[in-house]
């Protein structure tokens, strides 16, 4: 979907999430010049992991409640098979939600931010010289801040999978990038 890019290129990994940071070198597809930045949630497990991981689970769940069954307490193997439904189905969400992520392109007449989540994905566009950032900071101390980016009274929120601190630093970016349009 889009081309290599090189020039910068400012990965950081924490707790809540992975922001891509890059300056497209461009090849056709995207002009020179334009910024992009990638937002994906953190994914400590891949897929397939997580698949084994449930039936490691599934195995254990069903040794201890076929054991309680053979001592003659069968109550127990039905609340076995629903602990291990619950922990596939929320697994399964988990596996189907995994490759979620923003995409926001600053191009040189237009602000692009791609939203993918799960099969839907929504795409607001912006013009260049309109577009606005907005950090907004939480109501209380335990909310996070939110980043909003948009014109003409139409804001999308991005950023909801990075920390606070990131979420600055991609706001401040943001802003150096539409400031060079001006």
């Amino acid at each position: 979907m889009f081309p290599a890019y090189a020039t910068l290129r400012a990965q950081t990994s924490h707790r809540a999430g992975v922001v891509t940071l890059s300056i497209q070198i461009g090849d056709g597809q995207i002009p020179a010049g334009s910024f992009r930045a990638e937002i994906r949630p953190n994914r400590s497990m891949s897929s397939r992991n997580l698949v084994v991981m449930v039936i490691c689970l599934t195995v254990v769940c069903l040794t201890i409640g076929l054991s309680f069954f053979s001592l003659g307490l069968w109550l127990v193997l039905p609340f076995a098979g629903l602990e291990i439904f619950v922990v596939g189905v929320v697994v399964g969400y988990t596996i189907r939600r995994s490759d979620d992520h923003e995409v926001v392109l600053v191009t040189e007449d237009d602000v692009v931010v791609t939203k993918h989540e799960g099969r839907l994905t929504r795409e607001a566009k912006f013009q260049k010289y309109w577009a606005w950032v907005r950090l907004e900071p939480g109501i209380t101390r335990m909310q996070p801040s939110r980043l909003k980016i948009g014109s003409h009274g139409r804001f999308v929120e991005i950023g909801k999978a990075i920390e606070d601190r990131e979420r600055r630093e991609l706001s401040a970016r943001l802003k150096q990038v539409l400031r060079a349009a001006v």
